[in-house]
């Protein structure tokens, strides 16, 4: 009876983490659909915004950007602030270690800024100059300009890079190395679809336009990413939930078969001790 008793617990146990990994599958797939919608519109203002950037600085300069100062370099590792979403934190942790460690071995200076709690909690006792750590739970545009505005000389870097999982479609999230500073035409961002022979005529100081232009290219990017990274987490959530309601119900279809072999054997043992009983009374 004791072993029915167990298996019985166990079995009303593993429903109940079923309908939390179903209910999660379920929220998590609506999450991801509102966030690809939101990450295909700011994929294509970004894509004409760096366009718009570079032909405005080449207009200006005659070459594309370069880095002109010596210890300006911010490195940005997006992950997220929960766990259950399969090995999405982990790639990103790995890949941050490891260009991180490069970088030092090269001498650089660095500064780092993390959002996403998981990856924070492994890396700030391994790494200095972590300047900030936020949470991406709910980023908004408006969000991330108060949180920029938190980080003196944000603007003033030479050298900007991001590392964060991009979203390719909900079986495929890359986990990949962006420099948002200095632009260039090979940018992840820059969308090879759009019209590259446009013309633009420009009013007013240009270099003012162009200092206003660079500020939002690289809020518009620094955004992009996080939608990306999000989307990402949303769709290996997804996943990750789906495929442990599939490994629950075969362990229920196991467990269920044991339980229903030994209430069995414990019908047959009960039965053959009436029957015995009876018999040894005649």
């Amino acid at each position: 009876m004791s072993n029915l008793k167990e298996l019985s617990h166990r079995i009303k146990n593993i429903k109940s983490i079923q309908k939390t990994t179903k209910v999660m599958q379920l929220i998590s797939a609506a999450k991801l659909k509102r966030s690809q919608q939101q990450l295909v519109n700011s994929r294509l203002h970004l894509s004409q915004i760096s366009k718009t950037l570079l032909t405005l600085h080449l207009d200006l300069t005659g070459d594309e950007y370069e880095v002109t100062q010596k210890n300006s370099y911010l490195l940005i590792i997006i992950s997220s602030d929960r766990g259950l979403c399969g090995n999405f934190n982990s790639s990103i942790i790995k890949l941050a270690k490891a260009r991180i460690n490069e970088l030092y071995k090269n001498e650089e200076e660095i500064d780092i800024i993390v959002f996403g709690k998981k990856a924070y909690d492994v890396i700030k006792n391994q790494f200095k100059n972590i300047k900030k750590a936020f949470s991406c739970n709910k980023i908004t545009f408006f969000y991330l300009e108060e949180i920029v505005s938190q980080i003196p000389g944000f603007y003033s870097y030479s050298k900007i890079e991001v590392l964060y999982n991009k979203f390719h479609n909900t079986f495929t999230q890359e986990t990949v190395s962006q420099v948002i500073l200095p632009l260039s035409n090979n940018s992840l961002f820059t969308d090879s679809n759009t019209n590259d022979s446009a013309c633009y005529e420009y009013e007013g100081n240009k270099e003012f336009l162009l200092n206003f232009l660079t500020k939002n290219y690289i809020m518009s990017s620094l955004y992009s990413t996080l939608l990306e990274s999000i989307t990402s987490e949303h769709s290996a959530r997804m996943i990750a939930m789906e495929s442990a309601n599939r490994n629950t119900k075969e362990m229920l279809n196991r467990l269920v078969l044991t339980y229903n072999r030994f209430r069995q054997a414990a019908i047959t043992t009960d039965l053959i001790e009436v029957i015995g009983g009876v018999e040894a009374l005649n």
